[in-house]
């Protein structure tokens, strides 16, 4: 600890230099300012000395005049569990100071066990394949990796018509202009969701109309679908959320009567059923990917799939800059550059290879998670209507805070003091900075199940053990949520305070 404290403590009278070369040694991307009694005053992160320095700022100028005064610490002889708990992302380095205000530990978010919330699992045939393309010299959008993914994706979802794009989001923005999606167009999407539908909707000059979702299924609520459609209305993007098919027959069955297309966005969902029917194969077009938290993946990627010989092949020619293959270098249309490359393919192959497995693992993970959680009062489990078949991207589950007594972000904070990471449901799409002057509708499904979710570690390998520990940690805290409740509110009057983080 006294190298670490070495690299990491600075006087205070030291300059803008001194801090910089401290930073260079540490790496750790902070330092502490310590005065002659070897009291700590402030500090500096590498962020603050660039901001400084931008700002006119000399690095002979003493650090002192930068540094931050008002900053987190942890303090002894205070239990570790309550300082670990000041960690997050934002504070990753925390100080721990004894009664005098001296520099006794250091705590770091780095140095903590984690368990996170999903990792990759490339234990196939990932590496063979990678090597051969590399061997063969066949890395970027062309080589035989490529026509196998998308032959065994098309197969694995019995369509005939897959493409592979460079991720999920560029799988939308094809599919929205090979349908001819355009100015003065708009598109329904619904109001919970991860914003890349509305994102990619407005790229294309249209206008996304948000639509609430289902509590009982998180997902677009058919029977809002209607009262939406306007003379404008394109096209609907159902999203089968977190997992969870959307409920698909009363979609698809307004959309054929007012003559709209239906792009699936399957990015969270692969593998799920609606009515025993892979998703993606139901609608005009499908959307997946392919990013590393998804349940395959290959980094980033996305594929786009269709019953259609039409719409895949204009899709393929939008995806190759609007390039004829009869013909070198003549474009047809103005396309974009979307390919997958063959390394990316030959990750992609490999984890389709496995994702039975993935599948039968994820199967008892769910089982694992609902057989500890599902009696506690207050917390309600992931949606699994009888017409679906739920693949459990994330295992997400909703706090009840009246029934409950405790809050979301209460659990959060003290499932990361234990090391387990968690994420909140996605912010409604009309409380986004982007699309909250376009909105003059009330949504509160989507309100109360974002302020109420959170996705628990959803790992294609995770141990059965860590699952365990995860329930353990959750039925402790809501057994004992009156003192939780006290501690949070401590928590809260000390993250007010205006501060600079590392």
């Amino acid at each position: 600890m006294e190298n670490e404290f070495s690299a990491l403590i600075v006087a205070t009278n030291v300059t803008l230099r001194d801090v910089l070369a401290a930073l260079d040694r540490n790496g750790k991307g902070v330092v502490f300012l310590i005065d002659c009694d070897q009291v700590m005053r402030g500090l500096l992160t590498d962020s603050d000395v660039r901001r400084a320095l931008l700002h006119g700022a000399s690095i002979c100028d003493p650090a002192e005049q930068y540094m931050n005064r008002n900053y987190i610490f942890g303090t002894l002889p205070k239990e570790k569990t309550e300082n670990i708990a000041l960690l997050d992302e934002k504070i990753c380095s925390l100080p721990i100071l004894d009664a005098a205000g001296h520099v006794v530990d250091i705590l770091r978010l780095a140095d903590l066990w984690r368990l996170p919330v999903m990792e990759p699992v490339l234990k196939g045939k990932e590496v063979e394949y990678v090597l051969d393309c590399l061997a063969t010299n066949w890395i970027s959008s062309q080589g035989k990796y490529v026509e196998r993914f998308e032959e065994s994706f098309g197969m694995y979802l019995g369509l005939e018509h897959a493409l592979s794009v460079s991720n999920g989001t560029a799988a939308l923005h094809l599919a929205l202009a090979a349908l001819g999606v355009g100015p003065g167009d708009e598109v329904i999407i619904p109001d919970l969701t991860f914003i890349a539908p509305a994102s990619m909707t407005v790229l294309c000059g249209a206008k996304p109309v948000f639509v609430d979702v289902c509590r009982t299924t998180w997902t677009m609520d058919p029977c809002l679908v209607e009262a939406c459609i306007t003379t404008r209305t394109k096209a609907v993007i159902p999203v089968h959320l977190y997992g969870h098919p959307c409920d698909m027959d009363p979609i698809m069955e307004v959309a054929r009567r007012y003559g709209l297309y239906v792009i699936e966005d399957c990015a969270e969902a692969l593998g799920a059923e609606y009515k025993g029917r892979m998703v993606g194969s139901i609608g005009d077009i499908g959307v997946f990917s392919f990013f590393a938290n998804k349940v395959i993946t290959t980094g980033e990627g996305g594929m786009v799939t269709t019953g259609s010989a039409e719409l895949y092949n204009k899709m393929r020619l939008l995806r190759d800059h609007g390039m004829t293959r009869e013909k070198r270098y003549w474009h047809l249309v103005t396309g974009f550059n979307y390919r997958l490359t063959n390394l990316q393919a030959a990750i992609g192959l490999a984890q389709l290879e496995k994702i039975n497995v993935f599948m039968q693992h994820r199967e008892i993970v769910v089982k694992r998670y609902a057989e500890q959680l599902q009696d506690i009062q207050g917390i309600h489990l992931p949606p699994q209507e009888i017409w679906a078949k739920n693949i459990y991207w994330l295992y997400s589950i909703l706090i009840d805070q009246e029934q409950s007594g405790l809050c979301r972000d209460t659990l959060m904070r003290h499932l990361a003091v234990h090391g387990i990471d968690t994420r909140p449901l996605f912010y409604p799409l009309h409380q986004q900075p982007p699309f909250s002057d376009q909105v003059d509708s009330h949504f509160p499904n989507a309100d109360w199940l974002s302020a109420s979710g959170l996705s628990l570690p959803t790992s294609n390998n995770i141990r059965l053990d860590d699952v365990d520990k995860v329930c353990s940690v959750i039925r402790s805290v809501m057994k004992n949520k009156s003192i939780f409740r006290n501690y949070d509110i401590r928590q809260d009057s000390i993250e007010t305070k205006e501060t600079v983080f590392c």
